[in-house]
């Protein structure tokens, strides 16, 4: 067993993460820290600009991974092979968003899923001053995994009763992003 000093690496205030916390931020300089095996490390966060009159309260952390979905067969309940309404959607690489921060398995897929169906086209914005992220929970092989169950989530809201779905998913690395929120909802976004 190897003791961490919890620490943050880039001004050495002490921090107080809870045992299921994967990255939280410093309190005294707002950086975002990895509680790894190896250490604690500093990790690249990108936040998303607000509308400029939303009441932002705070920063929910997603895994953002680009990618695509690839559907390989797909069999409704009359036994029919039906990839029209899928393919439009999974045809092109696109953003796929799953919510980082500790909440229901239901609430992350409807999350989730709403977000990719949408696409947003996102303005960064700096680190904010005031800065409130939630803690990560969900590392990035636990976010994989629930990215294939938001994908089915997506494929089975469909009107086509469906039975079966063979996908794999073919994506980059995720990196972490900061949507900006008023409690656990995200507020408007600038598009």
């Amino acid at each position: 067993m190897k003791l961490l000093a919890l620490r943050c690496p880039n001004c050495n205030h002490s921090l107080a993460p809870e045992n299921e916390h994967i990255v939280v931020a410093c309190e005294s300089c707002h950086a975002a820290v990895h509680l790894g095996d190896e250490g604690l490390t500093q990790t690249p966060v990108h936040y998303v600009a607000p509308k400029s009159d939303a009441q932002v309260t705070g920063w929910l952390p997603f895994w953002v991974f680009h990618g695509h979905v690839n559907i390989k067969r797909r069999v409704t309940q009359g036994g029919r092979s039906a990839l029209g309404t899928a393919a439009s959607l999974w045809e092109q690489s696109c953003d796929l968003y799953v919510p980082a921060w500790e909440l229901s398995l239901s609430k992350a897929q409807e999350i989730g899923s709403d977000l990719i169906q949408r696409q947003p086209a996102f303005s960064p914005a700096p680190q904010p001053d005031a800065l409130r992220l939630t803690p990560v929970t969900l590392g990035t092989g636990d976010a994989l995994n629930m990215l294939e169950f938001i994908v089915l989530a997506i494929e089975a809201r469909r009107p086509d009763w469906l039975k079966s779905l063979d996908f794999e998913l073919e994506v980059g690395e995720a990196a972490l992003w900061a949507l900006p929120a008023e409690g656990e909802v995200i507020v408007a976004l600038e598009e």
